[in-house]
C-alpha cells in the first residue's frame, strides 16, 4: 500500500513520467489519498484563475486520479502518531509543516509507503517508509 503525498499527486496531475509510471505500477486499490493532500491540491487549484485552461486540465487530472484511488480517513491512531512525530521534531529543532506530519502519520499507521518527490524533507519523520517518486 502507498499513501500519496501532495508532491506525488501534483506530479501525476502534471504528467511527470517518473510519477505516472510509479502510479501505473501500483494496483489502484493499494493507492491511498487522504484529506490533507486533497486540501493542498484543492488550494492549489483554487489559486488558479477559474477560466484558465491550466486549471481545467489539472482539475480533470485530479478528478481522474480521485476516481481510481482509495480514500482513507484521519483516525484517532493517526492523530496520536501526529502528536508523537511533531513533539519529536520540535525537540530536535527540525519541525516540518503540520500537513506533512499528518500525511506521514497516516502512512505510518496504515503500514504504508509514503510516495513523495520530497524525500529529504519527509525522511525527518521516524518510522515512515519513503517511496521516492521523483
Amino acid at each position: 500500500m502507498v499513501v500519496l503525498d501532495t508532491s506525488a499527486v501534483s506530479a501525476v496531475m502534471h504528467g511527470i513520467p517518473a510519477a505516472v509510471d510509479r502510479l501505473r505500477a501500483e494496483s489502484p486499490k493499494d493507492v491511498v489519498l487522504i484529506a490533507p493532500v486533497a486540501a493542498e491540491i484543492c488550494f492549489g487549484l483554487e489559486r488558479l484563475p477559474r477560466s484558465s485552461k491550466r486549471r481545467r486540465l489539472l482539475s480533470g487530472e485530479y478528478a481522474r486520479l480521485r476516481a481510481i484511488v482509495r480514500w482513507e480517513d484521519w483516525t484517532e491512531e493517526a492523530a496520536s502518531e501526529f502528536g508523537r512525530q511533531k513533539a519529536r521534531l520540535m525537540r530536535l529543532g527540525s519541525i516540518i509543516e503540520d500537513f506533512d506530519i499528518a500525511i506521514g502519520a497516516v502512512a505510518i499507521v496504515l503500514g504504508a509507503r509514503l510516495a513523495t518527490l520530497n524525500v529529504k524533507h519527509l525522511a525527518r519523520l521516524q518510522g515512515v517508509a519513503i517511496d521516492d517518486w521523483s
